[in-house]
């Protein structure tokens, strides 16, 4: 027996109805609203109608047709005139307050910037809208939305999170800018977008200035602990977290060292390679480490010299989590780069639809910064996040390993 699971037009065609008179009865309370603000605002200046007081400075002038703004449409309205007693005995026309609140285009801001956000283009604007706002209109909306988002991001106080480690890592942005974006660890578990920098290249002055700056906002790991930094290799990068904190723990990422000696090795190579590289990640300890690294090492050896070289270069920056002797728990987190490359990805696809970057302003800060908050919405917990206290306490200096152990659950004060 055939079965039809197909709606049938008539219902279709009732539900169809129903939205209709759903929307009308939204612009019905919507208008009514309007006109309800305005009416009390003139009972309040003219008192109650028919009953006008004697020498009131206001009285009522009759009506007109007037327009309201709200959640990206426009309304007709009607709207009560009120004049005003002027000194010299005349009258002049009063605009009232509230219709002059409601007839701000500046209400459907909001509206504009959830579009903008979600990748509609401002051009799109004015179709979506009715021709209510303008793709001018909603490129001003968008540009004081998100200037306000650098302001967010940039003032928020770090000295109030307790972190143990940091993330850098730079993205390309059209053909003449690099911004490279700072991701904060805390000791529990959390990641935090910090701030970022833009320039023309991952160079030193500017990795130097993102850290710098978040130094002088309170960023820094616990009283007596190490910092804990993850990178990808760069030496710009490296440098400006060792110019500020100088006992500072790098990670090298293990992913990019894996794909970059690939590229030296024949591809029957790389089943065996990978394999190896697997056996470093999930390693648990020194001694493992350096016998993972090392076999890792021997298997090159014999096979190219420049790979041999390339995972000597990065050396024992490639095990340093294992050094430290935490639980293995933490090596899917820690021991690469993933994190930030996570918010490097979304970042993108947040900004992919703008075709040209204007430099010579402040466009590429405003949209980083706001794809950046709402990158963060998303964030989860690092794996193993439980077995941080364990990390923390290993961070400790050398020198002060005796001493009690520091909470993961206290917050960091300002270095």
């Amino acid at each position: 027996m055939k079965i039809n699971n197909q709606t049938p037009a008539s219902a279709q065609a009732v539900s169809a109805e129903n939205r209709e008179s759903f929307m009308i009865l939204l612009r019905d309370s919507l208008r009514a609203t309007a006109e309800r603000m305005l009416e009390d605002e003139v009972n309040a200046l003219c008192g109650e109608s028919h009953r006008p007081e004697v020498g009131a400075q206001y009285r009522r002038a009759g009506s007109e047709s007037g327009t309201c703004y709200a959640e990206g449409r426009r309304e007709t309205i009607l709207r009560p005139r009120v004049r005003k007693q002027v000194g010299d005995g005349t009258e002049r026309e009063h605009v009232l307050a509230s219709y002059r609140a409601i007839r701000e285009p500046g209400n459907n801001a909001a509206a504009v910037v959830t579009a903008l956000r979600a990748g509609m283009s401002t051009r799109s604007q004015a179709w979506a809208n009715e021709g209510v706002i303008s793709k001018t209109a909603a490129s001003r909306h968008w540009i004081a939305a998100t200037a306000a988002k650098i302001a967010e991001l940039r003032e928020r106080d770090l000295s109030q999170t307790a972190f143990f480690g940091i993330m850098l890592d730079g993205v390309f942005v059209g053909d003449d800018a690099v911004v490279v974006v700072a991701l904060g660890l805390t000791c529990t578990g959390e990641k935090r977008v910090l701030d970022f920098e833009v320039g023309s290249s991952e160079n030193a002055a500017m990795s130097t200035a993102l850290v710098a700056r978040l130094q002088r906002r309170g960023f820094g790991p616990p009283p007596g602990c190490r910092l804990f930094a993850v990178l990808d290799g760069a030496a710009a990068l490296e440098s400006a977290v060792l110019a500020l904190w100088p006992t500072a723990c790098i990670q090298r990422c293990l992913v990019h060292k894996e794909r970059n000696l690939y590229g030296y090795l024949r591809k029957g190579d790389h089943a065996e390679a990978a394999r190896l590289w697997q056996r470093l990640r999930l390693a648990q300890g020194e001694v493992a480490g350096r016998e993972a690294l090392a076999q890792l090492r021997a298997f090159l050896l014999p096979l190219n010299a420049a790979a041999t070289a390339s995972l000597d270069e990065a050396g024992e920056a490639l095990i340093t989590l294992h050094k430290l002797n935490v639980p293995a728990t933490l090596n899917g987190s820690l021991l690469s780069t993933n994190a930030i490359e996570n918010v490097m990805r979304n970042y993108r696809g947040q900004t992919a639809k703008v075709s040209r970057w204007r430099l010579e302003t402040n466009q590429l800060s405003r949209w980083t910064a706001t794809a950046l908050l709402h990158v963060e919405r998303g964030f989860h917990r690092l794996k193993g996040y439980a077995d941080l206290p364990k990390l923390v306490a290993a961070l400790a200096q050398p020198s002060q390993t005796s001493t009690p152990v520091v909470d993961a659950t206290l917050h960091a004060t300002k270095p």
